[in-house]
């Protein structure tokens, strides 16, 4: 594989905050950057609309040993956090059997391993992207609370912070005495709790793209909004096809998302991104309620406080990207938030639902194309695109100027070549 020499021309497609740290890396290595979406930077995707967490200590994949019944037991449940609705069982069958395949064995500790990877030092990497951009005081380092209500829940994930601790990711345990004066806001409800210290929250996730958007036009990267329908391999270079429009660039990155799965099929590389549907409610002036951010260990959820409010989301929805969202999960997720933050009963909050792009490994691919030497890959980030894009900016930019394509392989979209 050749470097590509400065000065050579970029498209990136997807104007999330993966796509966007990438863009920003790229034209710090002296590279003409041309920025593709189909909408406004960070408007349709879920870095609008996420938890605002930069997590260093986000090891595990979701496919654990024992997923295939404890999936089972949640999708029976009727206010379970996992749904996937019977029409589209067919569809994600596939995406499903690398999940369950994922769980177990070595399978399941080379995701953990590719995970401490990308996640180690998070909150240093998006502190020193975003400082050179000019927008980290958008970041605030910020232990996180995990929260359990029980001594089985807590029993049940013990393991996990010992690995974390074995590890070197820094945690610390605390009791329900140490829970009420840490937030006396929460109702009185929990027996353990964890303070994981290799975090950071945000002022607000779209904030944080626009930002990091602005700055990179600043610095002359270009935008165009524009849906881009396919790659087409030209010479040693691609072309960008927008509505039978050719535009021709010495090299392309993939970084759309659930949607880049199509622009890969089309090259006749395999890419099982899926759409993860998460929801949230965010509480305007409701902020203070609490002082970290929290994980409800025992409930799928978490709260953040944001300058938008207090925004309380998660739970996982497998449906594509053209299932529409769905008012039960919201009303349950305000049943939560009042019955771990009193205060909130009868709250009124702003309501959404984004695709997360998720990988069935939990691995996302960073990666130049096993096809096409000119076109690269940043997707499926899944729960942790905020965490890990200033990670992602600095393997993309190292594929691409000093083709390190084995230092990063844990992260190949070859893996999914069977």
């Amino acid at each position: 594989m050749r470097p590509l020499p400065p000065n050579a021309t970029i498209a990136v497609i997807g104007a999330g905050i993966v796509g966007t740290s990438v863009a920003f890396a790229l034209m710090e290595r002296g590279y003409r950057v041309t920025l593709f979406d189909r909408a406004e930077p960070g408007r349709t995707g879920p870095s609008f609309g996420n938890a605002g967490h930069v997590v260093g200590s986000g090891i595990f994949p979701l496919a654990e040993p024992g997923i295939g019944l404890t999936g089972l037991r949640m999708l029976m449940d009727p206010e379970g956090p996992l749904k996937i609705p019977a029409s589209y069982l067919g569809k994600v069958t596939p995406w499903l059997w690398r999940f369950w395949r994922s769980s177990y064995g070595e399978a399941y500790e080379r995701g953990i391993r590719a995970l401490i990877g990308m996640n180690r030092g998070a909150v240093d990497d998006a502190e020193a992207l975003w400082t050179r951009a000019g927008i980290g005081h958008m970041l605030r380092r910020a232990p996180a609370l995990y929260l359990y209500e029980s001594e089985a829940s807590w029993m049940s994930v013990r393991s996990h912070w010992k690995r974390r601790i074995d590890e070197g990711f820094a945690s610390h345990f605390v009791g329900e005495a140490a829970i009420r004066d840490l937030e006396p806001n929460l109702a009185p409800v929990f027996a353990r709790g964890v303070i994981s210290d290799d975090w950071g929250i945000v002022t607000d996730p779209f904030e944080v793209v626009t930002g990091l958007f602005r700055a990179g036009q600043q610095r002359g990267i270009a935008f165009r909004e524009a849906a881009v329908t396919a790659l087409v391999p030209e010479g040693e270079g691609v072309a960008v096809i927008i509505d039978g429009e050719h535009q021709s660039f010495d090299a392309a990155l993939v970084a759309a998302g659930v949607w880049s799965r199509p622009l890969a099929a089309a090259l006749d590389e395999k890419l099982p991104v899926e759409a993860e549907c998460g929801y949230n409610i965010t509480f305007p002036g409701r902020s203070g309620l609490i002082n970290r951010p929290l994980v409800f260990g025992d409930r799928g959820v978490v709260a953040t406080p944001l300058s938008p409010g207090l925004r309380v989301g998660g739970w996982t929805e497998l449906g594509g990207t053209e299932l529409p969202p769905n008012p039960a999960r919201w009303r349950k997720m305000a049943e939560i938030s009042s019955a771990v933050l009193p205060e909130l009963t009868g709250a009124d909050g702003a309501q959404w639902m984004g695709h997360r792009p998720s990988m069935p490994d939990s691995v996302p691919v960073i990666s130049r194309s096993g096809r096409h030497p000119a076109v690269f890959y940043a997707v499926g980030h899944g729960h942790y695109g905020l965490s890990q894009s200033a990670k992602t900016a600095k393997m993309i930019a190292e594929l691409v100027a000093e083709a390190t394509d084995e230092r990063y392989s844990a992260y190949s979209i070859g893996r999914f070549a069977d």
